[in-house]
C-alpha cells in the first residue's frame, strides 16, 4: 500500500483559510511535493484545486513532470457534483497523471430519509453525465463520505451510478461526526473504495455532544490501525493519504436538530459514540497553537510536527523499515 500526504494536513501553512502566513511563504503545490518527498511518502493528494496555481495545460503538465521526477503519485480533489465542473477536473486529472478525482457533495443534508434518497438520486444523475468523460480519459471519480454523506450513503450513491469508474473515497475522520464507526465504515465501503483519507481525532464531551480535535494518527480514538489492516487485506492497491489537520469541530449529537439530519442513525449508533466520548474523551479541551497566541513560526512548527508523527505512525503500522519513516529535519 502506498502512503501519501493529503494537503489539508497543512491547513495553516497553505494560507487558504482563516490563517495567512506572513513571515513564511504559503505552501504551494511544489512545496507539497517536496514535503512528501522529505517525509518519505509515495505521493500527494491535492485536496483542493486552490492548491494548484492553475488548471491550464502547461502548468498542470509541468507539475506532473515534477512529481514524476520525485517518484510521487498525485491525486486531485475538489468539491461539488456539477457535471461541467467535474468534467473539467477529470481533464485536469488526466493531464496531472491523477488516476482519480475525489469530490464531496458540498450540499446540506436533508432532514428526512426521503430527502436524503432524493439527494442521492439527483446526485447520481449529475455524476452519471460525467462517466463518459471518465471513460475517455481513464480517470475515476471517488465520492467522499463527509458532512453531507455517511459512508453507507456514499456506497449507495456509487452503486446507484453503477459504473466501475465511480467509487468512494473513505475519510476515517468524518465517520464519528455522523455517528458511524470508522472500521464498520471501511467494511461498508468495501470494494468500492478508490482512495482513503486517513485521520484520527481526540474527543471532548460538551453539553450538546462532543468536540472533535485533530491529532496525529494513533493518538486519537478512531481505530485507524484496524482500518489499515482491512485495507491491506481487501484493497492493497488503494492510495492511503494521511490527513492530520490541526482543527476543532463541534458535533451537537444530543440536539434534536442534528439528529433530524441523521434519520437512519439508530440508538445503538448514538450510544456507541457517546460511550466512546465518555470512556476515551479528554478531560479538558486542548488548545490549538493559534488559540494560545503562539507565533506564526510556532503555529507552523506544531502543525508540521503533527504531520511528522502521523507519518511515523503510519510507516510503523505498515511495517516499513524505520529508515523510511518520516524525518523532516525538524
Amino acid at each position: 500500500m502506498k502512503l501519501g500526504l493529503a494537503t489539508y494536513s497543512y491547513h495553516y501553512a497553505a494560507g487558504l483559510w482563516e490563517f495567512l502566513p506572513r513571515a513564511n511563504p504559503p505552501m504551494t503545490a511544489l512545496h507539497f511535493l517536496r514535503k512528501a518527498s522529505e517525509l518519505g511518502l509515495d505521493g500527494v493528494h491535492f485536496s483542493d484545486p486552490r492548491h494548484l496555481d492553475s488548471l491550464e495545460y502547461g502548468y498542470v503538465s509541468g507539475l506532473r513532470e515534477k512529481a514524476e521526477a520525485l517518484g510521487l503519485y498525485v491525486e486531485l480533489g475538489t468539491e461539488g457534483t456539477n457535471p461541467d465542473h467535474l468534467q473539467n477536473m477529470v481533464r485536469a486529472a488526466h493531464v496531472l497523471g491523477s488516476p482519480l478525482v475525489r469530490t464531496r457533495l458540498g450540499k446540506p443534508r436533508p432532514r428526512s430519509a426521503q430527502g436524503m434518497s432524493e439527494l442521492v438520486s439527483a446526485t447520481a444523475a449529475e455524476v452519471a453525465q460525467v462517466v463518459p468523460v471518465c471513460d475517455r480519459y481513464e480517470v475515476s471519480l471517488a465520492i467522499a463520505n463527509g458532512p453531507d454523506l455517511t459512508a453507507r450513503e456514499a456506497r449507495e450513491l456509487a452503486d446507484t451510478i453503477g459504473s466501475p469508474r465511480v467509487g468512494v473515497s473513505l475519510d476515517t475522520g468524518e465517520t464519528l461526526a455522523l455517528l458511524e464507526d470508522a472500521l464498520e465504515a471501511a467494511h461498508t465501503v468495501g470494494p468500492a473504495v478508490k482512495s482513503v483519507h486517513l485521520k484520527d481525532f481526540q474527543v471532548v464531551a460538551t453539553s450538546e455532544g462532543f468536540v472533535l480535535a485533530g491529532c496525529a494518527l494513533g493518538e486519537g480514538v478512531l481505530d485507524v490501525a484496524g482500518v489499515l489492516d482491512l485495507l491491506l487485506s481487501q484493497a492493497p492497491e488503494t492510495h492511503c493519504n494521511i490527513e492530520a489537520p490541526m482543527m476543532k469541530r463541534a458535533v451537537p449529537a444530543l440536539s434534536d436538530d442534528y439528529l433530524h439530519h441523521l434519520p437512519r442513525a439508530t440508538a445503538r449508533d448514538l450510544g456507541r459514540v457517546l460511550r466512546l466520548v465518555r470512556d476515551q474523551g479528554l478531560a479538558e479541551m486542548p488548545r490549538l497553537a493559534v488559540e494560545r497566541g503562539a507565533s506564526e513560526d510556532e503555529v507552523l512548527a506544531e502543525e508540521d510536527e503533527q504531520v511528522v508523527r502521523s507519518v511515523r505512525w503510519a510507516a510503523r503500522a505498515l511495517g516499513r523499515p524505520e529508515a523510511e519513516a518520516a524525518d523532516s529535519g525538524a
